[in-house]
């Protein structure tokens, strides 16, 4: 579960991230911290293993311990992120807002703008008219960026993407919110049975120890 949520947190800082940069609602430390816990889960996974081989049922009650705090955050994750959905709506619609205007004033925001053109075939915020309002489109002609154009003909922009870039990442967002409920539910069940076995193993050490003498 440890290398699973290390994968999770290496594969939204690559593709996914990119997708929600511009809005300020979503934390640049996310995935980072997916692959902190990840690694951390690993290695409690590793010490386990050691505390079993070696019969210490005190370092098996601490690694307990460990994963059920491992346990409440991740369940507080899942609830909180699915209660906050509507709000990461609308401070994403800002974000994109902001992002359009400051396009070819920040290298930093005309890079994520044009990614997330570019990856989901999109163009402006609800549709390509919006870079007219822009400052990028009033000092333009055409006023799109070349992330915009879906066909290039003869070094011209003869097709725009028709979908707006908002309702894309929204989309895919909603769809992928109830994905991530599930996971967050099913990683938080087995860190709780993690917590459980490990409980009675160290309780059986402890018995098997007492049997002994």
């Amino acid at each position: 579960m440890g290398a699973l949520m290390v994968a999770a947190g290496i594969l939204v800082k690559v593709e996914v991230y990119k997708y929600v940069e511009v809005s300020p609602e979503f934390s640049a430390t996310a995935p980072y911290v997916l692959v902190a816990t990840g690694g951390l889960m690993l290695l409690l996974g590793l010490l386990a293993c050691c505390c079993t081989a070696k019969g210490q049922p005190v370092l098996l009650y601490i690694y307990a311990a460990f994963l059920l705090v491992i346990f409440v955050i991740m369940v507080g994750s899942g609830v909180s992120t699915w209660a906050y959905r509507k709000h990461l709506k609308t401070g994403y619609e800002d974000g994109l807002t902001r992002a359009f205007t400051e396009y070819e004033r920040s290298p930093t925001m005309s890079s994520a703008v044009n990614s997330l053109q570019n990856m989901l075939q999109c163009c402006g915020i609800q549709n390509a008219s919006d870079w007219v309002a822009m400052p990028y489109g009033q000092n333009h002609d055409p006023p799109y960026p070349a992330s915009c154009c879906r066909e290039v003909q003869d070094n011209s922009c003869i097709a725009l993407h028709p979908q707006g870039c908002y309702s894309t990442v929204v989309h895919f967002l909603e769809s992928s919110m109830g994905v991530i409920l599930i996971s967050s539910l099913c990683f938080a069940s087995f860190q709780f049975v993690g917590v459980i076995l490990a409980c009675c193993l160290a309780r059986n050490i402890n018995r098997a120890k007492y049997e002994q003498v």
